[in-house]
């Protein structure tokens, strides 16, 4: 009868120390299982936070692409215009410069009806001396009873006295030519002066946009490189994010499996405690 007591005493206290080990295993399952757990959270927050930045990166990239377009197309667009207003502007000029070359062809044509102007009025004064010579010829022949030749000569200075006042109506109609010739050309010169002016400034503007077009054309070719940067990080962070998400969740569920088979072990240790006693 003492030896099935002491035997039963030997099995109780092997059954003590299996519980124990058991509990010491489900124990150290357990530790396992909530650091995995930890793990495997903290590596869903760092998936979380990475994928924030790959969103952060992403919408930046699109502004970036975007901006960039835009610039290009508005560069092109600008360096079209600048070309059509550089050419209208090299029009201006050459226009201007035709204008100022009419110009001084009118005025070397008003000079030159000036002068045929003195000429034809110092002409008729000419006449009207010799008119006046005849007349007073006439009138000593006409004295000395020559009647005949008086009334000749009579008529000859009278119509050199209608010539000398044509050539003085004349030379008074060239002279107003004249000076509305030399008006006009001072109008077409300051018009060709203006036209001149207008084209310069045109092409000054012309050549400010082409440049401004140039320097947009290079700020959205690296807008847009940096969004496509931008949007490659964004994708290398979403694969990224993508392969903790699945590690978190692994480790979860590993840690997750470890607790539950430490605590199943944990019952079976009990159980055991239980049948010791």
């Amino acid at each position: 009868m003492a030896t099935k007591s002491k035997k039963v005493a030997v099995v109780k206290s092997e059954i003590n120390e299996t519980a124990e080990d058991v509990m010491a295993l489900a124990a150290g399952t357990m530790e396992d299982g909530l650091t995995e757990i930890s793990a495997g959270t903290q590596t869903l927050v760092a998936a979380r936070e990475v994928r924030q930045v790959g969103r952060a990166a992403q919408t930046a990239g699109a502004v970036g692409v975007t901006h960039g377009v835009d610039q290009m197309i508005v560069a092109d667009r600008l360096a079209a215009l600048s070309e059509v207003v550089g050419a209208a502007g090299e029009l201006d000029v050459a226009q201007g410069i035709d204008a100022l070359a009419t110009s001084e062809d009118i005025h070397v044509q008003s000079a030159v009806v000036a002068a045929a102007s003195g000429a034809a009025l110092a002409r008729a004064m000419e006449l009207a001396a010799i008119a006046g010579q005849l007349q007073v010829a006439s009138d000593i022949v006409s004295a000395r009873e020559m009647p005949v030749l008086a009334a000749f000569l009579q008529d000859k200075g009278n119509l050199l006295r209608v010539f000398a006042v044509d050539s003085v109506m004349r030379a008074g109609a060239a002279q107003a030519l004249s000076q509305a010739m030399a008006v006009t050309g001072a109008q077409v010169s300051d018009f060709g002066a203006n036209e001149v002016a207008e084209g310069l400034v045109r092409m000054a503007v012309a050549e400010a946009g082409a440049q401004r077009s140039d320097e947009l054309a290079v700020e959205g070719a690296l807008n847009a490189a940096r969004g496509m940067e931008d949007l490659a990080v964004a994708e290398g962070a979403r694969r990224v994010a993508h392969e903790l998400e699945r590690e978190g969740i692994k480790q979860v569920a590993a840690g997750t499996e470890a607790v539950g088979q430490a605590e199943a072990m944990g019952v079976v240790a009990e159980t055991l405690h239980e049948a010791a006693q």
